[in-house]
């Protein structure tokens, strides 16, 4: 008993302090254990009530439209085809495009009402890569004067022939049919022109500036007003006056379209001296609309097309000048 004694007085203290740390260790243990146990418990309870409830659509679409972390990566490989239900996106057109080779005359001393052929002109050779006779191109152009057939002033329509002669500065002109016919007897295999009358100017701009073909278009004369010169009664089938009376309108011009951007239209203007002579976008698309949007391009001809190119016969003589008749005030039939 008195080893014990001695053993406790001179070993108490650190016993005391050891004791106290195990057991401040077991009471953390046991608290520890007591937490843990509790927090188990309200997850299980918090669950099933959870599992009873409706979900929310709040909470499908998170749940949709978040893909799972653990989803192994796909080994497909991604697809190149367009959805079906969708159309193909096509790119906008440029903001601006211009064509810089486009072969340029001038009209002064070489014809004196024949803008319509030398703009012609510009583009054949744009096309055939050689030099096109003038006299070639109005050789296949049909050119007919007024006539007076029984005191009655009476022409074609300037859609169906040249009214007039391209040598005559006292002429009119002609518009794009007659050039496309004319243009598809020298073009070279391969190349058809086309009529492209009604369509907008600036989808004409914008659809084939982009692709290099400079484009016809019917405006006026440095984009001057139009109004009523002369006229005369339309011709039927059998050359005879109709009742159909026609207003040629003055300053009617012909040029090639050969660029664009978003304040002007870019010309070589065969009434000019010189290639990309500019003008406004609002006064030409007005100019060109005053003239019923007569145009016209010169496009690739389709594969496997059947379809010949239009022939229009050389003509033979000249055309002659009629006796002097005043259809400024013609008399009605």
């Amino acid at each position: 008993m008195e080893k014990f004694k001695d053993f406790w007085r001179q070993y108490r203290t650190p016993a005391l302090i050891g004791g106290g740390i195990l057991l401040f260790l077991l009471c953390a243990v046991t608290g520890a254990a007591l937490w843990l146990t509790r927090g188990f418990w309200m997850d299980a309870q918090e669950t099933a009530i959870h599992a009873t409830e409706p979900v929310t659509e709040a909470e499908t679409i998170a749940v949709i439209t978040e893909p799972p972390t653990t989803m192994p990566p796909t080994t497909e490989p991604p697809t190149t085809q367009p959805p079906t239900t969708e159309p193909p996106t096509t790119e906008p057109p440029p903001a601006s495009a211009m064509i810089e080779n486009v072969p340029y005359y001038s009209q002064h001393g070489l014809l004196p009402t024949g803008c319509e052929l030398v703009s012609a002109k510009m583009l054949l050779e744009y096309y055939t890569g050689r030099e096109v006779d003038m006299q070639d191109i109005i050789d296949r152009v049909d050119c007919q004067y007024p006539q007076d057939v029984d005191g009655i002033p009476c022409a074609p329509h300037p859609s169906e022939a040249f009214i007039g002669s391209p040598w005559d500065e006292t002429s009119f002109g002609c518009f794009s049919p007659i050039i496309c016919d004319m243009m598809n007897n020298l073009l070279p295999r391969g190349y058809v022109a086309v009529d492209t009358t009604g369509t907008e100017l600036s989808e004409l701009a914008e659809t084939y500036i982009p692709q290099g073909r400079p484009v016809l278009v019917w405006a006026t004369i440095a984009m001057l007003q139009s109004f009523p010169h002369m006229g005369w009664y339309l011709m039927d089938e059998h050359g005879k006056p109709t009742d159909e009376w026609y207003d040629w309108l003055a300053n009617e011009h012909c040029l090639v379209l050969i660029g664009y951007d978003e304040d002007y239209y870019y010309f070589n203007d065969p009434y000019a001296w010189g290639t990309g002579t500019r003008y406004g976008r609002e006064i030409v698309e007005k100019r060109y609309a005053e003239m019923d949007q007569y145009s016209a391009v010169v496009l690739p001809v389709p594969e496997n097309s059947t379809e010949p190119a239009t022939y229009v016969p050389v003509r033979e003589t000249e055309p002659t000048e009629p006796e002097t008749t005043d259809i400024t005030n013609p008399p009605m039939p």
